[in-house]
């Protein structure tokens, strides 16, 4: 479990990495294959599927973070970590319209897979998936900070 969660972090660390060098998604996609199958790997241990559970899952996961991984999430956290007082009204109208263009699209593809998720998963194994995808996101984060400050 804890090689699993090391490898993991190591993995998503250098693709978050790469992908602070470089907007373009499909310049690394082995990396990005890797990191798929290191987090069906967590998913998989944590909301405890069967072998045909998993294999019906997988296919829509991955149509699902194929997806997710559109979305520059950098717009969400913009608003939360600027200064206000130094925008002007139409900086900050831009940014607004720009934060909610991004919820909007990660609602809908939330909504969307849900259904999708729901053919194979019980509700309650969709809401563990969530918290195990924000999990991931959080060791992540932790890590990068972690390896930034050790520079």
């Amino acid at each position: 479990m804890k090689t699993i969660l090391s490898t993991l972090l190591l993995v998503f660390t250098l693709c978050i990495s790469f992908s602070a060098e470089s907007q373009n998604a499909d310049r690394f996609p082995r990396l990005r294959e890797r990191i798929a199958q290191a987090k069906l790997r967590e998913i998989r241990l944590q909301l405890k599927l069967d072998q045909t559970t998993f294999e019906q899952f997988r296919p829509i996961y991955l149509k699902y973070e194929q997806e997710i991984s559109g979305i520059d999430f950098r717009n969400l956290a913009r608003l939360m970590k600027v200064n206000a007082d130094s925008l002007s009204a139409e900086d900050a109208d831009q940014l607004i319209v720009s934060q909610l263009e991004t919820s909007k699209k990660l609602i809908h593809i939330r909504e969307k897979y849900y259904k999708e998720f729901r053919t194979v998963l019980a509700p309650q194994q969709i809401i563990k998936l969530y918290q195990t995808e924000a999990e991931l996101r959080k060791k992540v984060l932790q890590e990068i900070k972690k390896r930034m400050i050790s520079r």
